[in-house]
């Protein structure tokens, strides 16, 4: 009778075990999915993150987030955004005409910063016209547990995109100036000035999704959901 109860415990305790992580995965995936739906579309209404934060929440009700520091070894890679802000150089959530919603990648680095790559197009004919690779230094914030502050400071590119390797293996040669066909996109001295930078709320992260909220202020306002996923190199 003993050894019958503990082998129905063991069944019980496998089984809430095996539907734990279930539901993580059908909500990751859902999440995903719902991102992939609505790629390379704005939000000037908030109606997709709407749609997308209540997956986050139940998420992070199956699988509650520590600090970003306890999580910063998973956060080093490359990212690729599949759903998140088109337009950064406007408050209007639109989308810039200039890139391409299907190649826009982060190259988190363990020394303190990382790469924003991605395609620039002609807004006209919509031909690439070189690749884009923007610098920014990190620090954990000292106002939010989960959060990132960073500031950039660089914005470089190539003229041509390369055939050998994936625009984001191109990271560790935009940092020597080393890229091959590169070009300055702005001036250094114009992105420490003009650019600024603002907080990464990392508020999801694991093997291979990267949930996150963007914001250029301390005070969150107007918050932008990012869904990320990893790219296996």
């Amino acid at each position: 009778m003993k050894t019958l109860m503990m082998t129905l415990i063991l069944l019980f305790s496998n089984n809430t075990f095996a539907n734990y992580y279930e539901d993580i995965n059908n909500l990751k995936q859902t999440i995903v999915s719902t991102a992939e739906k609505y790629q390379g579309r704005g939000d000037p209404e908030f109606k997709i993150q709407n749609e997308l934060e209540p997956l986050v929440k139940k998420l992070l009700l199956l699988k509650p987030q520590g600090k970003v520091n306890d999580r910063l070894p998973l956060l080093f890679g490359v990212w690729k955004q599949v759903w998140g802000p088109y337009e950064y150089r406007k408050n209007d959530r639109g989308v810039d005409p200039t890139l391409n919603a299907k190649e826009i990648y982060q190259v988190i680095s363990p020394d303190g910063f990382y790469y924003n790559v991605s395609p620039n197009m002609d807004a006209k004919t919509k031909k690439e016209k070189n690749i884009n690779y923007l610098k920014g230094n990190y620090i954990l914030s000292t106002k939010d547990s989960i959060g990132l502050d960073v500031k950039f400071v660089k914005f470089i590119g190539m003229k041509k995109r390369p055939t050998e390797r994936p625009i984001y293996q191109y990271a560790d040669e935009a940092e020597r100036d080393q890229l091959p066909t590169q070009i300055t996109v702005v001036p250094s001295l114009v992105v420490k000035l003009f650019f600024g930078g603002g907080t990464l709320r990392e508020i999801y992260t694991d093997e291979n999704l990267r949930i996150l909220y963007g914001s250029n202020g301390s005070e969150f306002k107007n918050q932008y959901l990012y869904i990320m996923t990893r790219v296996k190199e």
